[in-house]
Order: structure tokens, then C-alpha cells, then sequence
């Protein structure tokens, strides 16, 4: 008997717990109601500074129109989010509106792993192989390559491309070896040394490739200290091909 008593009083006590929580979410419903939008606040975080606040704000403002003065519940923040994530150095937007009327916009910029760079014009690219453009006067930190955006560079070639100059970077020996990088009217790869031009060729091989650069540096370039070559060639099987000419 008391066990069944103990059973009423539990299921009562939550009965009247969630019928207490229905009435507390419907009153904040109503009282967000007669709630409006006063404000934006936008929130850009580094260590990139491709995008400003500024010009998120603008961008918000250009594509929604007025949402101050609009109720809470009106604001179409879906919206909002997907208009900011079609903007190529954004890679995520977060929007949301808390009960003050506040507005708030944060932007996840792309974060670049290669720059191109052809006659002052240029684009970076990020991991994923998405393409952005540069900004303003803030350069990013990342390798440059030097090469005619008109070849037409698809998203394997990019992925390739940042295979191949991460394990450059990634290594103690090559990363001093090596100072930057270009693409010739030919499409073939080109590794920048101190006066020295490799020619890599295409992203095949790689192994036999980096063997046949090592045993130029080791084995050919010690012997020609007065008389260095310029240029490498190790695209072609079985052979070195050095020239005194870049």
C-alpha cells in the first residue's frame, strides 16, 4: 500500500513539474514576443584577417535589410548564416539572437595553407583545395607559388600541390633547400632553390624524383662549387638533366 502511495506521489510530483516548466517556457515565449532587435554584433576571430567586421557587417546589411525593430522570432537568421557562408574566406558562420535584442554574427574565416601569385594578382587556397581571393594589405604566412591562373588548376592538381609542398615544409633538409615554387607555361612543377630552378615535372614518382634531387645535392652540385648549374631537370626516368642557364 505505502509502495503504491510512494508511485502516486512520484508521478504527481512529476506531472506538476513539467505542467510548472510548460507554463515558465510559455511565459518566456510571450515575454520574448514583445521583444525587438536593437542591435548587431559581429565577431571576426584571427589569426586571419581576411574578412573585418566591418565588412560582415555590411554584408548582413546589404543582404537583410533593416532587422532592427524586428521581433526576436522574426529575424530569419537561417538565412543570415547561409548568405555569409557563400562568401569565399568564410569557411563557417554561426548566427543566433539572445533575449536583450541583441543580433550576434560570428565568422570563421578559411585558413590558407598556399598563395598563387601571377603579375600581382592571386588567390589563396586551404586544405580542402577552396580557392579565395587575396585581401586588401594583409598577407598570410604561407608558401607562394608563382603561375598563370589561366593553366586551369582543378581540385586534384591543388591537393597534389599541397601534398607536395607540405612534405617540402615538413622536412628539415628540404625546407632550407628550397625557397618557393612556380609553374611554367608548360604546367610542369617547379622547386626555387638559392639560384637554382628544379624542374619536378608532374606529381608522379615522387620518390624517385626526391632521390634524384638528393643525390644532385650530395653528389653533382659539390663538384661544380665554382661553376654551379642553374637548372635540374629530374622529371624524366633514369635521369639528372643540369644546365648553367635558369
Amino acid at each position: 500500500m505505502k509502495k503504491a502511495a510512494s508511485i502516486v506521489l512520484t508521478v504527481l510530483f512529476f506531472l506538476a513539474f513539467f505542467a510548472g516548466t510548460g507554463v515558465l517556457l510559455h511565459v518566456s515565449k510571450a515575454e520574448r514576443h514583445g521583444i525587438s532587435c536593437r542591435e548587431l554584433e559581429v565577431s571576426v576571430p584571427g589569426p586571419h584577417q581576411f574578412v573585418s567586421e566591418d565588412e560582415a557587417r555590411g554584408w548582413i546589411d546589404n543582404f537583410y535589410g533593416i532587422y532592427v525593430g524586428q521581433r526576436l522570432e522574426d529575424v530569419n537568421i537561417a538565412s543570415i548564416e547561409k548568405m555569409l557562408e557563400t562568401k569565399a574566406p568564410v569557411r563557417k558562420a554561426e548566427v543566433w539572437i539572445t533575449d536583450d535584442g541583441v543580433l550576434h554574427a560570428l565568422v570563421l574565416q578559411r585558413d590558407p595553407v598556399l598563395r598563387f601569385e601571377y603579375k600581382g594578382n592571386g588567390y589563396y587556397t586551404d586544405r580542402e583545395s577552396n580557392i579565395f581571393p587575396l585581401s586588401g594589405d594583409y598577407v598570410a604566412d604561407v608558401p607562394v607559388i608563382s603561375c598563370d591562373p589561366k593553366l586551369g588548376f582543378d581540385p586534384e592538381w591543388l591537393s597534389q600541390t599541397i601534398g607536395l609542398v607540405r612534405k617540402i615544409s615538413g622536412s628539415n633538409v628540404w625546407s632550407k633547400r628550397i625557397e618557393g615554387y612556380a609553374v611554367d607555361s608548360n604546367g610542369d612543377f617547379i622547386l626555387l632553390g638559392e639560384s637554382l630552378r628544379i624542374i619536378y615535372g608532374d606529381f608522379k614518382e615522387s620518390a624517385r624524383k626526391f632521390a634524384a634531387m638528393e643525390r644532385y645535392y650530395s653528389e653533382i652540385a659539390p663538384l661544380r662549387a665554382d661553376q654551379p648549374y642553374h637548372t635540374v631537370n629530374v622529371k624524366y626516368k633514369g635521369q639528372i638533366i643540369c644546365r648553367k642557364d635558369l
